[in-house]
């Protein structure tokens, strides 16, 4: 199983010719002109995670300019997170189904934007960490123990210094007690709500000393203006609900038409198939699924919801929320296929529905595949021009470098290029 899991990322995903894009050069350079200990901790706008900073330097020292070793690594972080949900599936379904929707989430067209993009190992650092503690949180429903609580701390603790997008999100695991527990016992529900409100209260701390509220206004500068309005709900409603379901039959944000009909259709026909048919285990674990989705989002859509709605469908937001709609389909279709005639029928439309799925997946793949290799041969170029101490305005058109350098993130100069030169190559500092 894990093997199969570790793989499918790294067949679909895995390619040279990608290097630095985006958000990675303003880490580099943060990394080339800051002290090790101030790059460590120093806020990445709104966000705070030190970790990954700690994780994210020693990857790029290791890979230099072998860009390829840090896509590699991002396919293989897929495929661990993709054996953590199938792990999580076990303890409510049959092995059967929770490898196939393990596969399916492992070969989501959604993972372009983490694997494409080695700055965004730290969602799959952040989500893994999670999917540890959720499984801890399951084990200590079950058989308490100190052990796990210290566990379940540390591996929530490290989820959101790998990146703030759990902050919230965190709230679901005191929850799994409280909504999946066959009798709630409180003792256990308060010593998880306890741990977790430590982490908090920590991050907390360490967020207003090393970043503090211009940081937390730095993508939003109105967000502590006033209370938010229906913007923020149908933010909050498309990221946490709606993305994830057109993830499921296209892997670009730019969805065409049958997407949408596909994953909206397919959204409402699982909750209906819950409501009408589900058990009460089913209702438990499809509410707990549902809250997992909104409760991060309702911090990200706070500090979002005013650029646009378009940043609700940002996949790198989907591989948290897929988990979520993974399970409302998973519970879904087992009461289906519970009613079907024959097993040989549940069969033939699982096929069919799976193929429909992947099918729309791999068909988007290339589109996105284009872009980031446009993006890597732009910034390659304005970095080897830039190395030899050039004007970049002869070798780069201003169209280009703006495609490089676009206005949310820092231009490049001369000097900059060098540093980072040395840093990833191990150049010595009078070259």
């Amino acid at each position: 199983m894990l093997l199969a899991l570790l793989a499918l990322p790294v067949i679909i995903f895995w390619r040279p010719g990608f290097f630095y894009i985006i958000d990675d050069w303003t880490a580099l350079i943060q990394m080339a002109e800051r002290p090790f200990g101030q790059y460590l901790l120093t806020p990445d706008g709104e966000q705070w995670f030190p970790f990954f900073h700690l994780i994210y330097y020693g990857l790029v020292k290791i890979a230099g300019e072998q860009y390829s070793i840090l896509v590699l690594i991002n396919c293989l972080g897929t495929g661990v997170n993709a054996f953590l949900l199938y792990s999580f599936c076990r303890r409510h379904w049959e092995p059967g189904l929770a490898f196939t929707l393990s596969l399916l989430y492992a070969m989501s067209a959604a993972h372009h934007a983490i694997t494409w993009n080695a700055f965004y190992f730290g969602y799959l650092l952040s989500l893994g960490f999670f999917l540890g503690a959720l499984l801890i949180t399951d084990r200590y429903l079950h058989a308490p123990s100190g052990g796990k609580l210290l566990g379940l701390g540390v591996c929530a603790a490290l989820s959101i210094l790998s990146h703030n997008y759990p902050l919230l999100g965190l709230l679901a695991l005191p929850l799994y007690i409280l909504i999946m527990g066959e009798r709630v016992s409180w003792r256990t529900f308060w010593a998880v709500t306890g741990v977790v409100g430590l982490v908090c209260v920590l991050f907390a701390v360490g967020y207003f000393r090393f970043a503090g509220l211009n940081a937390a206004a730095s993508r939003n500068f109105q967000v502590f203006s006033g209370l938010p309005g229906p913007a923020y709900l149908l933010h909050l409603l498309c990221g946490a609900l709606v993305s994830p379901f057109l993830y499921l039959f296209w892997g670009h944000y730019h969805f065409p038409i049958p997407a949408y009909i596909a994953g909206v259709a397919l959204l409402i026909a699982c909750l209906a198939a819950i409501w009408f048919w589900g058990e009460r285990s089913d209702k438990r674990l499809a509410l707990w699924a549902l809250a997992a989705n909104f409760l991060p989002f309702f911090l990200v859509s706070l500090t979002r919801y005013q650029r646009s709605v378009s940043q609700a469908f940002v996949a790198r937001y989907d591989i948290f929320t897929l988990i979520g709609a993974l399970l409302l389909l998973g519970t879904a279709w087992r009461l289906l296929a519970a009613r079907m005639p024959s097993r040989r029928y549940a069969q033939v439309l699982a096929g069919v529905i799976l193929a429909v799925m992947v099918g729309g997946q791999l068909r988007s793949l290339p589109i996105w595949s284009a872009q980031y290799l446009e993006m890597s041969r732009l910034a390659r170029k304005c970095y080897v021009e830039l190395n030899r101490g050039g004007s970049v305005s002869q070798p780069l058109t201003a169209e280009e470098y703006g495609k490089f350098c676009p206005d949310a993130h820092p231009s490049i100069t001369p000097g900059q290029a060098r540093a980072i030169r040395r840093l990833l190559g191990g150049v010595p500092e009078n070259s």
